[in-house]
Order: C-alpha cells, then sequence, then structure tokens
C-alpha cells in the first residue's frame, strides 16, 4: 500500500510539472482571446484583462532556469532567443497598456500582431517549426 501512495504521490508531481506549462499557454491563449474579442467588440477591459493573463503567464520565462526547464533537450541552447521573446512580449504588453490608457485603441491593436509575433517566435523554437 505504501509503495502505491508513493507511486501515485510521484506520478502526480510529475504530472503537475508537465500541467504547468499547459495551464501556462492555456492562459495565455485565453489572453490573447480576450485581447482580440476586446478589440473587434470595443471592449477596452477585455484588452485590458487579456494584457494581464497574458503578463501573469509569462512570469515563468524572465529567468533563463525557467525557460530552459520548459525547452526541449535539444531545444536548450535556444535560451537566450526564447528569454528575449518572453521579455519582448512583456515590453509590448507594456505598451499596449500604455496606449490603451491613453485611449488610443488604433495604435494598441497594431501590437496585437507584435504580440502574436513574440508568442510565435517562441513556438517556433520549441516546435520546431
Amino acid at each position: 500500500m505504501k509503495k502505491i501512495v508513493i507511486s501515485l504521490s510521484a506520478f502526480l508531481i510529475l504530472g503537475l510539472q508537465a500541467t504547468d506549462i499547459n495551464t501556462n499557454m492555456h492562459t495565455m491563449k485565453e489572453g490573447l482571446e480576450s485581447i482580440q474579442d476586446g478589440f473587434l467588440y470595443n471592449s477596452q477591459e477585455a484588452v485590458a484583462s487579456g494584457i494581464v493573463q497574458i503578463k501573469k503567464a509569462n512570469e515563468i520565462f524572465h529567468d533563463k532556469d525557467s525557460v530552459a526547464k520548459y525547452l526541449p533537450e535539444d531545444k536548450k541552447k535556444l535560451v537566450g532567443v526564447t528569454l528575449l521573446s518572453a521579455k519582448r512580449l512583456s515590453s509590448d504588453l507594456d505598451a499596449m497598456s500604455e496606449y490603451l490608457a491613453q485611449g488610443n485603441m488604433l495604435e494598441a491593436a497594431v501590437l496585437h500582431s507584435d504580440i502574436i509575433k513574440d508568442c510565435t517566435r517562441c513556438h517556433a523554437i520549441v516546435r520546431g517549426w
């Protein structure tokens, strides 16, 4: 019985580590959807909410150890590029937030494509596109 409990605990812990990145990516996707919906339906609140979601999820990618933890073994040498993508994403989200605060929805919307590019750069590395 003790071996079963230990085995299940280990499995659960390992499963949670794998789920962390999946949960994180799901949060980023929801944030992107919120931003897009905000622009499509003229809702600054939805855009702001999406910015917050993505920024929170992106926090785990701001140091080399965290980035390396999620990269496939054959991609570990690209930690710097991935880290740069995460920092660029943060910068673009900050700029979008600033434009939003100014009521400049057009400039904020232009940054939406930059945010998609930031995400795609990282995905291209991880997925080998």
